[in-house]
């Protein structure tokens, strides 16, 4: 019984020895690591809550599901029961956007703007241009600047579900057609 006490307990450590050098953690490895860790801050960008009223021109049909009209340097934006749309190519002459909008969903409380640039053989995402609107039906507002007044963009309006549906509107500011 002393025998098959010792191969056991020999074969316990062998095991103990094998996981740790094997580089396996264990959960006191995993407990300590844990508390070295920095935690990643969060870096959504949410545009910023305005009382300004949002005056959307040039669109016939506020209830179509989605419609674009370019007035007086604005883009005006409605869309109705949409997951996600993108818009014509502009240009922005004085390098920034505002963008003001406001929306109403099911199923979740934000739906995010994204510019994209142009280039040879499609578009590219402008690194840091993402704004989440929350879907309160409240007004929200965001500048993205920094952008080439010589290049063309698009706007990318999405919705991170495929079960419910977005409604709202924006207005972009800034852009030439």
């Amino acid at each position: 019984m002393k025998k098959i006490k010792r191969i056991a307990l020999l074969v316990v450590a062998v095991l103990v020895l094998l996981v740790a050098a094997s580089g396996v953690k264990t959960v006191l490895d995993m407990k300590n690591s844990a508390d070295n860790e920095v935690q990643e801050e969060d870096s959504t960008r949410w545009a910023e809550p305005t009382s300004d009223p949002l005056n959307i021109e040039g669109i016939a049909d506020a209830s179509a599901k989605y419609a674009s009209a370019a007035v007086n340097g604005s883009l005006n934006l409605v869309f109705n029961g949409i997951w996600s749309r993108q818009t014509d190519y502009f240009t922005v002459p004085g390098g920034s956007l505002t963008i003001t909008g406001y929306g109403t969903a099911e199923g979740t409380q934000r739906y995010k703007v994204s510019v994209w640039q142009k280039v040879a053989g499609g578009a590219q995402y402008v690194n840091g241009s993402t704004y989440y609107i929350k879907t309160d039906g409240q007004n929200y507002r965001c500048v993205i600047s920094g952008l080439d007044p010589a290049a063309s963009y698009r706007l990318t309006i999405s919705y991170d579900s495929s079960r419910y549906y977005l409604y709202g509107g924006l207005k972009v500011e800034g852009i030439a057609g």
